[in-house]
């Protein structure tokens, strides 16, 4: 069996998912990071870098953890029209917990996540923390609602025209 690694390299759906997983998690991540920044700005505090980086990492979990567990997904992916499935039955708080610890330390335990998932040997459109959740990250077009019809109008018959002149 191939790797998610190999698969990759040839193809071009593959490659669409990930950057559109990338692209997600750098909205989610801009959207997180930007308050705890201007926040940290105005007050003094030690090493602001290593405090919103940890800070962003509670948020980004909490968020995630959230997010995913009532709507399946995250603004980000909302955005790039990704959503988040149980491959087992309903959804749960619990699995989209499990799926989003990397994120707590995003700079270092997200990237070998994505690097684990795709070196192992399964479903290449998986993180490893996917995996262990039993998670995927699908695309998702929500249905666009149908637009009601106006009700056609009627022919006029002679009676609706009252007394003639």
């Amino acid at each position: 069996m191939y790797t998610g690694f190999d698969i990759l390299e040839s193809s071009g759906a593959l490659r669409k998912h990930w950057l559109r997983r990338f692209v997600a998690g750098f909205i989610d991540i801009a959207i997180i990071f930007t308050p705890i920044w201007v926040v940290l700005s105005q007050i003094e505090v030690g090493n602001r870098t290593i405090i919103a980086g940890i800070g962003a990492g509670v948020v980004w979990l909490l968020y995630a953890t959230i997010c995913e567990g009532r709507y399946g997904r995250t603004l980000g992916k909302l955005l790039v029209r990704q959503k988040v499935v149980s491959r087992q039955g309903r959804r749960s708080y619990r699995q989209t917990f499990i799926r989003s610890i990397p994120k707590l330390f995003w700079f270092i335990f997200l990237p070998f996540d994505v690097a684990v998932g795709l070196a192992t040997e399964g479903d290449p459109r998986k993180r490893w923390s996917d995996t262990v959740a039993n998670t995927l990250v699908i695309a998702y077009y929500p249905p666009v609602p149908k637009a009601e019809k106006a009700p056609r109008p009627q022919p006029r018959n002679h009676e609706d025209l009252g007394p003639e002149n």
